[in-house]
């Protein structure tokens, strides 16, 4: 493994300091659960979404050359996008890649920039805790209903929604004790 390599790992994992070894050991061990859980979760989307695009070619190609479209590519398409979606943000997040304006914050000092993440993950935690739940919720009151066309149950596209904030939510924890460690780590200047 290259160092470079070594360096993203040990920031996404957590420090290695033989001091906080015990605490850095069970972030590790968090670290490395969080990202294989959401490895899996994006893989499935990948695949969800090469799907897609099969079937999307495969639709347009059947309309415009036969005349004969695919039926329900529109509601397959649909459900698919919560699939891809939904699945792939606690892998959008380890890899830091959601939106943030940070132009304030990146002049700040470390500590106070951690403490301010530990705040708002805290306050975004919270926030996916209650969208899983209602997520969940959603999928109970569902119940037997079906898509219009092809008539597959809608409960399980939100129970699928409901575990990729779930696993997002795993990510935000792993940020959360990531920021925290960086705030009582000592100063080594």
């Amino acid at each position: 493994m290259s160092s470079n390599a070594k360096e993203v790992q040990k920031e996404l994992l957590g420090s290695e300091d033989p001091n906080n070894s015990s605490s850095s050991e069970q972030t590790s061990k968090l670290g490395k659960f969080v990202h294989s859980l959401n490895n899996a979760t994006h893989r499935v989307s990948m695949l969800v979404l090469f799907l897609m695009m099969f079937l999307t070619t495969g639709d347009v190609i059947g309309r415009y050359f036969f005349y004969k479209p695919i039926t329900g590519t529109y509601e397959l398409t649909g459900l698919a996008m919560v699939i891809v979606i939904f699945l792939s943000l606690g892998r959008t997040q380890l890899k830091k890649e959601h939106i943030s304006i940070d132009f304030l914050t990146s002049k700040l000092p470390v500590k106070i920039r951690e403490s301010l993440n530990v705040f708002t993950s805290t306050i975004m935690l919270a926030l996916l805790g209650i969208t899983s739940w209602q997520l969940f919720a959603y999928a109970q009151r569902f119940g037997v209903q079906t898509s219009g066309d092809l008539g597959i149950p809608m409960k399980y596209f939100a129970i699928v929604a409901a575990i990729g904030v779930l696993f997002y939510a795993l990510t935000i924890i792993l940020n959360i004790l990531q920021s925290i460690s960086k705030v009582v780590q000592k100063n080594e200047s």
